[in-house]
């Protein structure tokens, strides 16, 4: 059974992190994959072009292994075929050109590498506009709201093979359609899931409890109906 609401879903099945790897999380935001990361991999390179969300992860990650780079992800600092590993979550949505990005990817992936990319369904923007006008505003931030079929051809035109497409994160997009239908605050791209509101804490104990009570099955069949991502896995053939 999977977690609850927590953004960063990958299946080490289809991309296994091993001691060897130097890894590049694209777009850090609040670091909630650095820690793992860190843990497996020989090296991590963090870049975010926000340095108050940069400082705050140095607050925390005190790793030898991790490095905090203050770099745009369509424009990054690095020598080319240079990571094993690339991972970036919930970040070419906000971007104007997001093919930028994928091609600088693909430049500095070493042959054989795997990327991970993971951004909004266009199906979960459009209902959560639709409840709550408010979230129109999220335009401002989420501009590059595709459809599956052309994030793939953004893939394989920058040369990227797509081996796997997966459907993730149904609990945080069931919250955001509660979290739409009654009143809420606004916070763009606030990298947080959950505010600290008791309707937010019942929210998650009510489904938690019944995917636990499903064994799982709750979040099983969500995913299929409504994820609120997809997350595409990418590799640099050789």
């Amino acid at each position: 059974m999977r977690s609850g609401l927590r953004i960063g879903i990958i299946e080490e099945d289809l991309c296994p992190f091993h001691r060897k790897d130097v890894v590049l999380d694209a777009g850090t935001g609040r670091g909630y994959l650095l820690d793992k990361l860190s843990s497996k991999c020989s090296r991590v390179y963090a870049i975010d072009i926000n340095l108050d969300f940069l400082r705050k992860i140095g607050c925390i990650i005190k790793r030898d292994n991790v490095e905090l780079v203050q770099a745009d992800v369509s424009r990054m600092p690095f020598k080319s075929s240079c990571f094993t590993k690339i991972v970036c979550t919930e970040v070419l949505e906000h971007l104007p050109e997001p093919s930028l990005a994928i091609e600088e990817f693909y430049k500095l992936l070493k042959p054989g590498g795997i990327c991970i990319i993971a951004v909004p369904t266009r199906l979960s923007e459009r209902l959560y506009a639709m409840l709550n006008p408010r979230y129109s505003q999220n335009e401002q931030q989420h501009i590059s709201i595709l459809k599956r079929e052309q994030w793939l051809s953004l893939f394989r035109k920058a040369g990227l093979d797509v081996f796997a497409i997966r459907n993730e994160n149904f609990q945080p997009a069931l919250y955001w359609v509660f979290r739409n239908i009654f009143p809420i605050k606004y916070d763009p791209s606030s990298g947080l899931i959950m505010e600290n509101r008791f309707t937010d804490r019942v929210f998650s104990f009510v489904v938690g409890r019944i995917n636990r009570i499903t064994f799982g099955g709750f979040d099983w069949l969500g995913r299929k109906i409504l994820p609120k991502s997809w997350y595409f896995y990418l590799r640099k053939m050789e």
